[in-house]
């Protein structure tokens, strides 16, 4: 990939590559939601590639009471990845949820709030999981969905949402705002098992949620999340019934807002 700048805006100190790569001394972005923000002057981020064989101070690990959920661990490899396995017995998230969380850190109205994560699905089979943010560090399936009727068990809480009890094994895009949901998206798109995805999540100073996949913006919520409420990334998954092998991989995650 050539870091050369062929288009310049400022003398070629800023400008834009061959592939319309945003390139400035110390700092890359790319364009179509792709921007990976890092920590500065006016900007609080935190970003995680899960490299070495140590998790971060900065990340929870919490699992259900079957003895089957695995202590969530990197997994050493190629770019590095945390995996979360779910237990196998009666599939809930008490019993066999196993989670991902960091601190209640973040609120939309600083500003510029964002999640991106690159992870995967082991298998797409009898399986419920969510990424995005929630309102407290404690074990909890923020969402799910039976059919078309979803339960939004966190106050507040907006992500995206898989779950295999519903009518259509899709993605959807749900939020709650103090105990009263969004209207949620069924973005009609589905999950391919062991296969990358990237999902990006772009909240602003209103609570509105603007969803984007592997780069192309999906769909968004109004009334997403509570502005001034603090939240916490989180990586929730836990299989639909007493099933095993139900396991995420997460390679990567940032997420970012204006510092205040």
């Amino acid at each position: 990939m050539t870091r050369k700048i062929l288009t310049s805006v400022q003398g070629r100190r800023l400008g834009l590559n061959k592939n319309a790569d945003v390139l400035a001394a110390g700092f890359r972005a790319t364009k179509n939601g792709k921007q990976v923000v890092y920590p500065g002057p006016e900007t609080a981020a935190l970003f995680d590639d899960f490299l070495g064989d140590v998790v971060a101070d900065q990340w929870n690990f919490t699992e259900g009471t079957d003895s089957t959920t695995s202590d969530g661990a990197i997994v050493e490899g190629v770019n590095g990845v945390f995996r979360l396995t779910a237990g196998d017995s009666a599939g809930t998230i008490a019993a066999d949820g196993a989670q991902l969380n960091s601190a209640l850190n973040w609120k939309a109205n600083q500003g510029n709030l964002v999640f991106e994560a690159r992870f995967k699905l082991a298998a797409i089979t009898t399986v419920c999981i969510f990424a995005g943010f929630t309102d407290t560090k404690a074990l909890e399936g923020p969402a799910s969905l039976a059919g078309t009727t979803y339960t939004t068990n966190a106050t507040d809480a907006v992500g995206v949402l898989f779950d295999t009890e519903a009518t259509t094994d899709t993605w959807r895009l749900v939020g709650v705002a103090n105990d009263v949901d969004a209207s949620h998206v069924n973005t009609g798109l589905a999950p391919e098992a062991d296969t990358y995805m990237v999902w990006r999540i772009e909240v602003d100073t209103a609570g509105k949620a603007t969803f984007y996949k592997d780069g192309a913006q999906i769909g968004s919520l109004s009334g997403a999340v509570t502005p001034a409420v603090a939240l916490t990334p989180v990586f929730v998954i836990r299989p639909e019934g007493a099933v095993a092998g139900r396991t995420m991989d997460i390679d990567w995650v940032c997420v970012s807002a204006n510092r205040v």
